[in-house]
């Protein structure tokens, strides 16, 4: 029986003095089909971010 393929997915972390690059990164990563998250992208304005990034660590 064949495999299920499964998407990549990715959990971007990163210090403030990275931001440009790590955008940039998410950037390619999504325009090629990855489940990039990075908090910028990801959360909205008044979410609980702790929560949100817990979530997308451990999903």
């Amino acid at each position: 029986m064949p495999e299920e393929k499964r998407s990549l997915r990715v959990f971007l972390c990163h210090a403030h003095a990275d931001r440009d690059p790590v955008r940039g990164l998410y950037t390619r990563l999504t325009k090629n089909g990855v489940d990039a998250w990075l908090d910028k992208a990801k959360l909205l304005p008044g979410q609980d971010w702790e929560l949100e990034i817990c979530k997308a660590v451990l999903s």
